[in-house]
């Protein structure tokens, strides 16, 4: 069975990587939009829908982080079942 801890953990890993990566990959396409195109900011586009779903994770995890904790707990839960019944 999963613990508690893990599925805080894995809840907390993963809204803080989501937010690494956006961060990362917006920087990058800004510097690349800016160096080929600096008249067409396209990566606008890029970063307000990416953004989006970056602040609706947010938000969730800051006002409903029980709620997302119980459903990871559920969903590691039912992944680790499968595993056990799929060696059987």
């Amino acid at each position: 069975m999963v613990t508690h801890q893990q599925a805080v953990e894995r809840t907390s890993t993963g809204f803080w990587i989501h937010l690494a990566c956006y961060i990362i990959v917006v920087s990058g396409l800004a510097v690349l939009n800016y160096q080929r195109n600096p008249d067409n900011l396209w990566v606008l586009w890029v970063a307000g829908g990416w953004g989006i779903g970056v602040v609706s994770h947010a938000c969730a995890f800051f006002t409903r982080r029980g709620k997302l904790i119980e459903r990871t707990e559920e969903r590691m839960n039912r992944r680790e079942k499968r595993q056990e019944d799929a060696t059987i």
